[in-house]
């Protein structure tokens, strides 16, 4: 099977490179600040953020953001949850290369997924290894993990990631991804349970609270024809991305409800490189004032 990406990951790296333009020409807030107005038709207020996404960059503009690459990374991150003594919802993991001709594909299972730990996409999913051509999944596997240079300029700390190749357990049969649960918290707490419909054939977003009714966050484009069906263990998911959020003023907590167990996928600190394209200004707003209750 070759490298799989969300239909939507082009337009990410392309407005990232965009951004990079920007801001090697006018500086990083310039470019936060141009990107904001495009989506919300009015200037940011950094210096005292409401909104959720102000919040988020300005607080990237910071050096200090930079101490979360460690949770941001996928490798790294696992420590973190064991040490909360979440360490039966982590996937099999099967190691970690810093880059793909150090893989060992006679040691890997047959079933297995590719990864690198400080980006999201390029993955390479392997549902039977004696197909594989391994010369093209090395050679797409390092590039992938070139990909994150996009990113210096919109979402730093990720490139303060060693970049490294990680082979974990393969949930499902490879040909449909399994639904992954994204909580947005805020002071320890599940502000909003953001869902990704339909990936494989471009992806539609909804926003719902912690009982599964619907919340006014998204903007109607990005909405799908019908909501998804509510986890089977969506409150045992509520209580796990409080519990691995409780150490952060705001996070994205995700998460699987998968063949009658919970898994843990990451842990994101500027959703959307902070823009949170799919939320109306109400939701934004509605989030933003969350921080101070």
């Amino acid at each position: 099977m070759p490298v799989v990406e969300d239909k939507g990951n082009w337009r990410s790296q392309l407005n990232s490179k965009l951004a990079n333009i920007i801001a090697n020409v006018l500086g990083q807030r310039v470019n936060y600040t141009i990107r904001y107005y495009r989506h919300r038709g009015h200037l940011p207020n950094f210096k005292h953020p409401k909104d959720l996404s102000e919040r988020i960059l300005s607080s990237m503009l910071s050096k200090d953001f930079l101490k979360y690459a460690d949770y941001a990374d996928k490798v790294k991150v696992r420590e973190y949850v064991k040490a909360k003594g979440l360490e039966g919802i982590l996937l099999k993991q099967f190691g970690a290369w810093e880059n793909a001709s150090q893989i060992p594909f006679d040691q890997l299972p047959n079933r297995f997924i590719l990864k690198a730990n400080n980006g999201s996409g390029g993955h390479y999913i392997c549902t039977d290894k004696s197909k594989i051509d391994i010369l093209t999944v090395v050679k797409n596997m390092d590039a992938t993990l070139l990909e994150v240079s996009h990113l210096r300029n919109t979402e730093p700390h990720y490139c303060a990631i060693k970049p490294m190749i990680l082979a974990e357990e393969l949930m499902g049969d490879g040909a449909t991804l399994p639904t992954d649960y994204k909580f947005h918290c805020i002071k320890g707490k599940v502000a909003d349970v953001f869902v990704v419909c339909g990936r494989e054939s471009g992806a539609k977003y909804c926003t719902l609270d912690t009982n599964w009714q619907q919340l006014p966050y998204t903007k109607p484009e990005f909405m799908p024809a019908s909501m998804p069906p509510k986890p089977e263990h969506l409150k045992e998911m509520v209580t796990l991305a409080e519990t691995l959020s409780s150490d952060f003023e705001f996070v994205r907590v995700d998460l699987y409800d998968f063949d009658g167990k919970i898994y843990f996928g990451e842990l994101t600190f500027s959703p959307w490189g902070g823009i949170m394209n799919s939320y109306s200004n109400e939701g934004v707003e509605i989030l933003g004032r969350k921080f101070d209750e």
